[in-house]
């Protein structure tokens, strides 16, 4: 919970890069030591993608240890006299089966009505939210806070290592100028991910497709978006309304 909190859209290029990556019982050592990194990084998702926050947060990463689901956030303040806290009542839910699973702790982070008063405008807080073990079926949820006022949500975070991995190498192509590889990244995330009930992936392949003038099929793309039933329809429709090749997608063929 922030005072002034301000909300921001999620998508279109703004999204975070993917991370860059003797005798018998000696022999047993080394394949250990060299499989041990590989769990730990399986186990770990960094800077995983979402559609839409509340508020100005990154993901700084997604942990699944063996008896909890641990998520690691910074937030930015916005406020001359802004102050942050977290409500114990913090829950996820499954985007999927919106079954819902209630935070066990938090760390790095007070609990309202104590809070924490920034500093100044730019300072960053980073803090833990801890969750009990998830289903391994679960793979996009809403971060969702319980409270009076001010609340923080975090809607479509994306826990699938490999959709992130597409997302986030769609957002290094594009940030590199290869726009059809960005186009082909975006396009395989959707393609491989139809329940992800976000559209940001959307706005992202018609960015891309203008990127390269093929406003023909972007086109296509735009009314396949129009068609969809996504949770942020609405916000996303907007955001491309204020893009300046928005004339060229109203525009009849």
């Amino acid at each position: 919970m922030q005072k002034a909190a301000e909300h921001l859209f999620r998508g279109f290029f703004s999204g975070p890069q993917p991370p860059k990556k003797m005798k018998k019982t000696v022999f047993f050592l080394v394949i250990w030591l060299a499989f041990f990194p590989a769990l730990l990084q399986a186990q770990t998702v960094s800077m995983p993608n979402f559609a839409v926050a509340t508020h100005p947060f990154l993901v700084n990463r997604i942990s699944f240890l063996k008896n909890a689901f641990v998520i690691e956030l910074t937030i930015e303040n916005q406020s001359p006299s802004g102050y942050f806290c977290a409500s114990k009542h913090i829950y996820l839910q499954d985007v999927r089966s919106r079954k819902k699973v209630n935070m066990a702790r938090s760390e790095g982070i007070p609990v309202c009505p104590d809070v924490y008063r920034f500093k100044w405008v730019g300072e960053k807080l980073t803090f833990k939210l801890f969750f009990p073990r998830l289903d391994t079926n679960v793979r996009y949820v809403d971060v969702i806070e319980k409270c009076k006022e001010h609340c923080f949500s975090i809607f479509g975070l994306i826990l699938d290592r490999q959709m992130n991995t597409e997302i986030n190498q769609g957002y290094d192509a594009f940030d590199h100028a290869d726009f059809q590889r960005a186009f082909e990244s975006f396009k395989k995330a959707v393609d491989e991910n139809p329940s992800y009930p976000y559209g940001f992936l959307y706005a992202n392949i018609i960015k891309a497709l203008m990127a390269m003038d093929k406003t023909a099929e972007a086109k296509t793309w735009y009314e396949k978006l129009q068609q969809r039933q996504f949770l942020d329809k609405e916000a996303i429709l907007d955001q491309i309304s204020k893009e300046k090749y928005f004339g060229q997608l109203k525009s009849s063929r």
